[in-house]
C-alpha cells in the first residue's frame, strides 16, 4: 500500500502545478506595458502577459481569465524562440486551455524546450512518457530524460527518477538509487525530495 501511495503522490506532483514555472514574481502589474513590449517584439513580455491572463505570476493584474488570449501570447513568444513560452504553450495543448487538446503537440513543444536547455521542458516531457500521454508509454525513456535533467541539477527530475527506482519501474526496486536521487532533488531545492528521502531513511530503521 505504501508503494501505491508514493506513486500517486508522484503522479499528482508531475501533472499538477509543477508543469509551469511558478517562481514568485513580485513585479508590479502593468498589463498595458507588457502588451506594448510584446507588440515591440519582447517575447518575455508576451509570455508574462499570457501567464497573467491565466492568473499566474502577476496576480494583481486586473484581468479576467482568458485562455484564448494566453494561448495566442504563448504561441507568439514560442515562435520567437522564448523557450519558457514553449512549455506554457505545451501545457495549454496538454490541458486544452484556449485550444483543442493535443498531447502529441505538447510533447513536441516540451521537447523543443528541453533540447534548448530549459529543464522544466525535460521534466514535463518525461512525465508524458511515464504516463503515455501523446507519446508511447515508456518508463525507460522517461528515466533517460529525467536522468539528463537531473545531471543538470533539475530537482523535480531527480525526484521523479528517484520515484521510478523506488517503485521498480526501471527494473528491480532499487532503494539505494532512489534515495540517492531523492537526496539530490532535496539538494537542488525540490523539498518533496527531502521528505521522501527522510521517509525512506526512517522506514529502513524499522
Amino acid at each position: 500500500m505504501r508503494k501505491i501511495v508514493f506513486l500517486v503522490f508522484f503522479t499528482v506532483l508531475v501533472l499538477g502545478a509543477s508543469e509551469r514555472d511558478l517562481a514568485e514574481d513580485k513585479a508590479p502589474c502593468d498589463a498595458n506595458g507588457l502588451q506594448k513590449s510584446c507588440d515591440a517584439g519582447d517575447f518575455e513580455s508576451c509570455d508574462n502577459l499570457g501567464l497573467a491572463y491565466i492568473g499566474i505570476k502577476l496576480e494583481e493584474c486586473d484581468l479576467d481569465k482568458n485562455y484564448e488570449k494566453a494561448f495566442a501570447l504563448f504561441k507568439k513568444a514560442c515562435d520567437g524562440e522564448y523557450v519558457r513560452a514553449c512549455v506554457n504553450l505545451g501545457v495549454a495543448y496538454r490541458k486544452g486551455e484556449g485550444v483543442k487538446k493535443d498531447e502529441p503537440k505538447a510533447a513536441k513543444l516540451y521537447k523543443k524546450a528541453c533540447d534548448s536547455g530549459y529543464l522544466l521542458g525535460c521534466a514535463n516531457l518525461g512525465s508524458l512518457y511515464e504516463q503515455g500521454l501523446g507519446v508511447k508509454k515508456d518508463a525507460q525513456k522517461a528515466g533517460e530524460i529525467w536522468r539528463k535533467a537531473c545531471e543538470a541539477k533539475d530537482g523535480m527530475s531527480c525526484f521523479n527518477l528517484g520515484v521510478l527506482y523506488y517503485n521498480a519501474m526501471l527494473g528491480e526496486k532499487d532503494v539505494a538509487r532512489a534515495k540517492n536521487y531523492l537526496q539530490k532533488a532535496c539538494a537542488y531545492g525540490w523539498n518533496e525530495g527531502c521528505e521522501a528521502a527522510e521517509a525512506i531513511e526512517k522506514a529502513a530503521k524499522r
